[in-house]
């Protein structure tokens, strides 16, 4: 089921830009043009997330608007993750935001990266404390395993990764996940926790990117009520809400160093202590992270710890890019081509066999998801129930379907900020100042394109 995300901002071209992000994201978004036609929307409906703007037409720079409103969406829903956003890169009122209940904040113009993994971490985390609250009461649902994900392959380099997670998935062993962004590491997680005997227990899902390093202890430990300014109530962290099952660091490598530490002593005693507490709380939790980075030149580089390094990756199972699976292209085409007409309501949907060739000849950068994405296309974007070479849209610089000079202007342009994008791990600024454009500039060209989640 897709997340839903209330947007509250007054400016129509930011709530634009916004919904051609979050959609293409997978996300479901509703939008409110104040304080008041946000409460409105929350207390008539339930959201996994809601990005509020700080500052709204009557007063525009003090962000009190944005804190009152902080305020009562809190009082009516204390399990809903708020993240604020502001255009005046006040840190101040940000921080003051955060002291009063925000699980995060982003400023304008934002970067889609930080964005998007900040609300996918705080969705989880929210997901997480309202199952906590709920009563079990001998519920049959409580105790019913969670559904394994499909592991789609045949191809002779998988044939490594099948064994690997059969052999470690009963047991209680720290796994380091490897390969590039869209490679399917969230998915390996997945089917390593329903495949193992914590199975009934939750699985908790950080992004370890999107936390940022004054909320990091208060996120992963938790925190008492008073440990700071309008900490009202007393909150568990993501340890704790995997006691019993799996926790699963994704993008492990943006860990900074600090955090690293403090994550270290958790792993090597089970003991933790919620922020502003002096109580010892003992937490039994198997460790997953994953990375697209080379942690052993990390080390090297002094950007990771060579101790915590030891202790997460007890097994590493490194996940091929698709270009290396070729094999599985077919089934892994057909799988989501039967998944999305499902989900859009167009049965009957095939590949013609032009369309086919192209999707073995295509180099894939994006891996599985960019597969995903290019059939998610072309089921909305087919004419009737043969999906053609174009409905798919693969076109790259090099290598692709289309040389260069038979690519239209835009068409070209998108390609330079996709492959810029991809080359930079999604880092809007690094990106940006490749492309020779300001952030605004690009993140207006991102908008325009549809150009989502890039991880």
């Amino acid at each position: 089921m897709a997340s839903r995300v209330l947007i509250a901002d007054d400016q129509p071209d930011v709530v634009e830009a916004l919904r051609l992000l979050l959609v293409s994201a997978g996300f479901e978004l509703e939008a409110a043009g104040g304080p008041e036609e946000a409460l409105d929307r929350v207390t008539n409906s339930v959201f996994d997330a809601a990005l509020i703007d700080l500052n709204y037409t009557r007063d525009t720079t003090s962000g009190r608007e944005g804190l009152d409103l902080l305020r009562r969406l809190h009082d009516i829903d204390s399990t809903l993750p708020v993240v604020v956003m502001t255009a005046w890169g006040s840190v101040e009122s940000a921080v003051e935001a955060m002291r009063r209940g925000a699980r995060d904040y982003i400023e304008k113009p934002w970067d889609n990266d930080r964005l998007l993994a900040t609300l996918k971490t705080q969705i989880q985390l929210g997901r997480a404390l309202r199952r906590s609250r709920k009563p079990r009461n001998g519920d049959a649902a409580s105790t019913r395993p969670p559904a394994r994900p499909r592991l789609i392959a045949s191809s002779t380099a998988m044939k490594p990764v099948l064994k690997a997670v059969r052999r470690v998935a009963p047991s209680d062993a720290n796994i380091l996940i490897t390969g590039e962004h869209g490679t399917g590491k969230e998915v390996v997680a997945g089917w390593l926790h329903a495949s193992s005997a914590r199975r009934l227990a939750p699985l908790v899902t950080v992004n370890m990117g999107g936390i940022s390093e004054g909320v990091f202890e208060s996120e992963l430990f938790g925190h008492v009520k008073g440990a700071f300014t309008d900490a009202k109530t007393d909150r568990a962290g993501f340890f704790e809400l995997a006691h019993g099952g799996t926790l699963f660091l994704d993008e492990i490598a943006n860990t900074s160093l600090p955090a690293q530490a403090r994550l270290l002593r958790v792993l090597e005693t089970g003991e933790m202590q919620r922020v502003g507490s002096s109580d010892v709380i003992r937490v039994d939790v198997r460790l997953l992270s994953a990375t697209n980075a080379s942690l052993d030149q990390a080390v090297v580089e002094g950007r990771f710890r060579e101790d915590l390094l030891y202790r997460i990756n007890t097994v590493e199972i490194p996940i091929p890019p698709l270009r290396d699976r070729h094999e599985d292209i077919p089934l892994l085409a057909a799988h989501f081509l039967e998944r999305e007409s499902e989900r859009y309501g167009r049965p009957g949907l095939r590949f013609t066999a032009a369309a086919s060739r192209a999707l073995l000849d295509h180099p894939w950068p994006g891996n599985v998801r960019e597969l995903k994405h290019a059939v998610e296309r072309a089921v909305l974007m087919s004419d009737d129930l043969a999906i053609e070479v174009e409905d798919l849209a693969l076109r790259t610089l090099a290598g692709g379907t289309l040389p260069l000079e038979e690519l239209k202007l835009g068409e070209v342009e998108r390609l330079l900020i996709e492959r810029a994008m991809d080359r930079h791990d999604g880092n809007v600024s690094r990106a940006a100042e490749r492309l020779g454009l300001s952030r605004s500039a690009l993140y207006r060209r991102l908008a325009r394109y549809r150009i989502g989640d890039v991880r």
